[in-house]
């Protein structure tokens, strides 16, 4: 509760900030338009719709690979949830990385074992970057073109595509090489051992340690299984890369808001490419929820796009639309499905 404090007070700390830097080294910011946006402007509602689009096709990654490749029941509803809990924990914590441990412990307080609520947490994660990258890397060369082939943001570009990559690599590397899960399983043993310096935990080592080569063979076999189902994580993948579209969708919709656009189809095209270029930079942002460095992205990777005199007004009803409202939305059905199970379910009823 108090490291949720914290980034909270950061988050707004940042988020005031970034709002006086748009104000007064971009143009003025016209609330006005900002608050038709979300009231009366159709594109607002697209965009809120493509939000909801996004958080389906989200939570369908989730039902996928536990219904059809771990074969256990599990309702859309908990893959909703979970997907809501990854959402509202990766918008507080710093570089967007903090959902996966909660979404790890809602799996097994669901019972499934910690090995396949592993295995199910990082496939997703995979999943989800390869759709993102594959987008970015196909909208590569309409984004450095559109950006006016700018010597930053094509640095910023390569840089972003090469993390990106080099995560999602090292992440299926280790799904796929035994050889490593052995020597992590290894490691993880011996920092177990450190335990016996607690005359209280030093009895439990052995115990640890057998659970510990329990859940890695259950990680070991869900990941055997999902290599053996493709076909599934093709599935999952179109799912991912539908969701992917739906979140990229949300720049288009507050950049149109002002008409910018004559030939809207390319206009599309010309803004996912640069947003999926873009958001390889915001996902190595240190901040939570990436909080300033989005804003900065946005405004470095559009203003060729968009009108000078538009750009900071675009800027926030992006991030409104792709943060504080998800934010916001996450954390309310994340509290209410909480009290709800404190209210009704404390007996396991």
């Amino acid at each position: 509760m108090k490291r949720f404090f914290i980034y909270l007070v950061f988050l707004v700390i940042v988020s005031i900030l970034t709002l006086y830097l748009l104000g007064t080294f971009g143009a003025r910011i016209e609330w006005k338009r900002v608050l038709n946006f979300f009231s009366e402007n159709p594109w607002g509602y697209f965009g809120v719709l493509s939000l909801a689009f996004s958080w389906f096709f989200d939570a369908s990654i989730t039902y996928v690979l536990i219904n059809k490749m771990i074969k256990i029941p599990f309702s859309f509803s908990k893959s909703f949830k979970m997907s809501i809990i990854g959402i509202f924990f990766n918008k507080l914590s710093p570089a967007s990385t903090g959902g996966s441990i909660f979404q790890i412990a809602y799996l097994r307080k669901n019972g499934i074992n910690l090995g396949s609520s592993v295995s199910i947490v990082e496939l997703r994660y995979i999943i989800k970057q390869i759709a993102m990258l594959l987008i970015a890397s196909i909208g590569f060369t309409t984004a450095f073109l559109v950006t006016d082939r700018s010597p930053l943001t094509f640095f910023l570009m390569i840089l972003g595509l090469i993390f990106s990559t080099s995560g999602v690599s090292f992440l299926i590397l280790i799904a796929a090489s035994h050889r490593i899960r052995d020597f992590i399983l290894k490691l993880t043993k011996w920092m177990i051992d450190f335990l016996r310096f607690s005359k209280k935990m030093k009895p439990k080592i052995p115990v640890l340690k057998e659970k510990m080569e329990k859940e890695f063979d259950n990680y070991a076999n869900s990941m055997k299984i999902i290599s053996q189902n493709w076909p599934i994580a093709f599935l999952a993948f179109s799912l991912a890369f539908l969701s992917a579209i739906g979140h990229l969708f949300l720049a288009f919709a507050a950049i149109q808001s002002f008409g910018i656009f004559e030939n809207i189809p390319k206009g599309i095209w010309d803004v996912l490419a640069v947003q999926a270029v873009a958001t390889m930079i915001i996902y190595l942002s240190p901040t939570p929820g990436s909080s300033g460095t989005a804003e900065g992205g946005f405004y470095l990777f559009f203003t060729p796009l968009v009108p000078m005199k538009f750009l900071s007004t675009v800027t926030l009803e992006w991030r409104i639309l792709s943060y504080f409202i998800p934010l916001a939305l996450s954390g309310v059905i994340f509290f209410l499905s909480s009290i709800h199970k404190m209210l009704f379910d404390h007996d396991g009823k």
